[in-house]
C-alpha cells in the first residue's frame, strides 16, 4: 500500500517521529471497528476521527475527536464562533481537503483550516489519526499535531 500521503510528508518534512499502523482498506470502516480490529480495548478513545464541517457561509472547520464519540455540532459551532455547522458534503470534501471521506487526516490538507482537537487529547501521550487514506493510521503526540495545524482544544463531544 502507498504510504506516501500528504500527512506523512508533513511529518517527514518536519522531522516528527510517528508510527504507522495499517488495516485492510476493505476492512473496518467506523473508528470503533478500527479500534476493535487493533484490539485497543480500553484505549479505543486514543483513535481520533477527523470531521470537516461548514457554516454554509464559506467557513470550514476541522474537528478531531475520539472515534467512539459524536461531534456536538452546537458546542463546536459555539467554540468557533458561528451560529451553526453542518457536515461537509462529499462532493466538496475531496476538493477542499485532498482526502477521501473515511481517510481524512488533520495533517496535510490542501488548505489549512481552523482545527479543534477534543480536549481529551491533552490527557494522552499519543493518539492515532488517519494517515491520509483508508487503512492507514498514524500514532503521534497530540502536542505535535496541535503545533503543526495550529489546533485549539475544546469540549466538542456529546
Amino acid at each position: 500500500m502507498d504510504n506516501n500521503t500528504n500527512a506523512i510528508k508533513v511529518l517527514k518534512e518536519n522531522n516528527i517521529p510517528y508510527s504507522v499502523m495499517e488495516y485492510p482498506e476493505n476492512g473496518p470502516v467506523a473508528a470503533v471497528e478500527v479500534a476493535e480490529y487493533f484490539g485497543f480495548g480500553d484505549s479505543a478513545d486514543r483513535l481520533f476521527k477527523t470531521l470537516v464541517t461548514t457554516d454554509r457561509k464559506g467557513g470550514y472547520y476541522v474537528f478531531s475527536l475520539p472515534g467512539e464519540k459524536r461531534l456536538d455540532l452546537k458546542k463546536a459551532a459555539a467554540f468557533v464562533g458561528v451560529k451553526n455547522l453542518q457536515m461537509l458534503k462529499p462532493d466538496v470534501f475531496m476538493e477542499l481537503t485532498g482526502y477521501v471521506h473515511g481517510g481524512c487526516s488533520p495533517l496535510g490538507m490542501k488548505t489549512l483550516l481552523p482545527t479543534v482537537l477534543d480536549e481529551s487529547a491533552k490527557k494522552r501521550d499519543t493518539i492515532y489519526v488517519s494517515g491520509g487514506r483508508v487503512g492507514l493510521l498514524l500514532e503521534i503526540d497530540p502536542k505535535v499535531l496541535e503545533n503543526l495545524v495550529d489546533a485549539k482544544y475544546a469540549d466538542i463531544t456529546k
